[in-house]
């Protein structure tokens, strides 16, 4: 509606999508693989974060892998998959048919970080490592087909300050202003944003918006 009267809009192809991986928070001390037995994301990122990263792998292809002392299946998906269980990380990988090797040096670097209390590779803070030795192990799935994210559209008109809608050329719409999720406001970018950004974007710029509709109306 507010591209029909000559508004611009920005950030279009964003999105924030999640499929949480905790609570509880124990989960945090496992580790994200994809399909090549790689790790790509520091777990103790924020859960929408390390969404955008899971959808980025081949195929689309992700999991979290835990000891028998850490397991637990997260609050919002107790049904979650186990997709590979084993006495071994080696029965791990066949499982899950990872190249032969590739998630057991994995978890073997990892478990040398962990012990020493440093992530070098994805900075996982030393508070939330701890080595995955104690078997039984296991791979729960956060595929596609098996955890599918959920999540809504960013991006949305441009705007100014005080909540203006600005067209092509930065020049105010006369009358028409926007704020919260219709507008391209501060949570932009999908991997970016966090939990009740929106809230504010809303009551703060729309609270500047509905000032400058009433000081207008008054004047």
């Amino acid at each position: 509606m507010g591209m029909s009267v000559g508004g611009a809009v920005s950030h279009m192809s964003e999105f924030f999508a999640t499929k949480p991986s905790f609570p509880p928070d124990n989960m945090v001390f496992g580790i994200f693989v994809n399909e090549r037995g790689q790790r790509f994301i520091n777990e103790d990122s924020y859960h929408g974060r390390a969404t955008h990263y899971i959808l980025r792998q081949p195929n689309g292809r992700a999991w979290l892998l835990m000891d028998n002392a850490i397991f637990a299946r997260p609050d919002f998906n107790p049904d979650i998959n186990i997709a590979a269980v084993g006495e071994t990380w080696a029965e791990v990988e066949a499982d899950l048919g990872i190249p032969s090797g590739e998630l057991v040096h994995t978890v073997e670097s990892y478990n040398r970080y962990a012990a020493a209390g440093d992530d070098p590779v994805l900075h996982k803070h030393a508070d939330w490592m701890r080595p995955l030795i104690e078997p039984p192990f296991a791979a729960l799935s956060f595929t596609g087909e098996d955890y599918p994210s959920t999540g809504f559209t960013l991006g949305g008109l441009l705007t100014s300050v005080s909540g203006e809608v600005l067209n092509g050329d930065g020049v105010p719409v006369t009358g028409l202003y926007a704020a919260g999720r219709t507008s391209c406001g501060l949570p932009r970018w999908g991997e970016a944003y966090c939990s009740g950004i929106s809230l504010g974007d809303g009551s703060f710029f729309g609270r500047l918006a509905g000032r400058e509709v009433a000081a207008r109306a008054s004047t």
